[in-house]
């Protein structure tokens, strides 16, 4: 039987593994099918967003329907479930229910006015008025949510309520991850920016040996300033903006906290750099990036990268220029992985599958079809996984896996 199944994997892997055509045509065809592929597979490993894990590489975000900013899915399936439930209900609960869904923001002030709205019913309006908005063809989705007004109607119902001082709200992951792309859609940044400096004053009078003992803390400065970013990409300013926003958030954190230990520093903004790492390398920009902002972020990743991955973040940024992409970094460090053959952490693969792949798109444009091929052929032995090719992941043991890792902390500070 293994003998058969080792026969049978074989066959198959010798048909998804054929020699690379070196011909134009169709060395493109293969580059297109292996984007899609990991654009697929990527989709499918994460496909959650900002709700899922906390390394989630989340960065290919294509429309609002697909938004991971809301879970418009699983709110689809209560309203659907609630219109079942209301041939039960009698005439008044059921135009009340209509009414919530028809006019989320006029149903939730409604609550704040007799004083029965909750985090719960906040999070349940914000999601209705995100269906109201994709529903609207009069207006784009931006202006859509922006005339909704219903990040306004929630900053002024934590003021009135007392929780916009307590804060205690920012704890709720869906809460800040609904509200704020109303919020920055309505240029409302004001309490974000008080927000974040709470979370300042709250690290400064810390003992800094204790800080990395309170998580609950750090993961909701992160996922706070992780929102801010995404949501000024897709509904405010703009990519360059956003760049402009973590920059500065990020030296803020530092002048207000001159005692934070470097790695909770880094804990703090990674999310949030690599955010814009995949938005930088699908070309998600609005406008026009200015050179010097790029060249800014590039040099920042000596700061915030975790660990010693600067080099695989510089080299997509490099690779990714609007303008002048760089090449020769990017094959380097493709180069050197081929050349060490070790293993490459969970969370890094998606980044380097990318750089590898920008690196062949960038080769055929200029004619270099031998080495795109070579750097395919790379991708497609090493990287199988993380293009579709196979579904099942490498088994490590716990010593190889430590193995591995070592490995790959020298791989990366060589």
């Amino acid at each position: 039987m293994k003998g058969h199944l080792r026969h049978s994997w074989k066959f198959l892997t010798s048909k998804i593994h054929r020699p690379l055509p070196l011909d134009r045509r169709t060395t493109h065809k293969l580059l297109t099918a292996l984007n899609t592929s990991f654009q697929r597979n990527l989709d499918r490993q994460y496909p959650q967003g900002l709700d899922g894990s906390e390394q989630s590489p989340d960065a290919h975000i294509d429309s609002l329907l697909k938004s991971p900013l809301f879970g418009t899915s699983r709110v689809q399936g209560a309203s659907s479930n609630l219109r079942k439930d209301c041939v039960r209900m009698n005439t008044t609960q059921i135009r009340a229910m209509e009414f919530a869904l028809e006019e989320p923001v006029e149903y939730f002030k409604q609550q704040v006015s007799t004083g029965s709205a909750t985090l719960d019913s906040a999070k349940v309006a914000l999601s209705n008025q995100l269906q109201k908005t994709l529903a609207s063809a009069a207006l784009d989705a931006k202006e859509s949510m922006k005339a909704s007004g219903i990040g306004s109607v929630m900053v002024n119902w934590l003021w009135s309520s007392g929780q916009y001082e307590e804060l205690e709200f920012l704890g709720d992951r869906v809460f800040v991850y609904r509200l704020m792309p109303f919020l920055i859609a309505e240029g409302q940044y004001k309490p974000v920016w008080r927000w974040l400096q709470h979370f300042r004053n709250s690290l400064a009078q810390m003992d800094p040996a204790q800080m990395q003992y309170d998580p609950s803390l750090l993961k909701s400065i992160s996922r706070l300033s992780c929102a801010l970013t995404r949501c000024e990409v897709q509904y405010g300013q703009g990519l360059q903006s956003a760049m402009q926003m973590f920059m500065t958030s990020y030296r803020s954190m530092q002048l207000s906290v001159p005692a934070i230990p470097v790695h909770i520093l880094q804990k703090i903004s990674v999310r949030a750099g690599q955010c814009l790492l995949w938005n930088l390398s699908y070309g998600k920009s609005s406008a026009p990036l200015e050179d010097t902002v790029i060249e800014d972020f590039r040099r920042s990743t000596e700061s915030w990268a975790l660990d010693s991955r600067v080099e695989m973040y510089q080299a997509l940024i490099q690779i990714s220029h609007p303008r002048q992409p760089d090449v020769a970094h990017a094959l380097r460090f493709v180069a050197k992985i081929k050349s060490a053959g070790i293993f490459i952490r969970e969370k890094d693969r998606p980044f380097v599958v990318r750089i590898g792949l920008k690196t062949v798109e960038l080769l055929l444009a200029q004619g270099s079809f031998s080495q795109a091929a070579s750097v395919m052929k790379t991708l497609q032995s090493d990287f199988a996984s993380e293009l579709g090719l196979h579904t099942e992941p490498p088994v490590q043991t716990e010593v190889g896996e430590r193995s591995a890792l070592r490995a790959s902390n020298l791989l990366f500070a060589a």
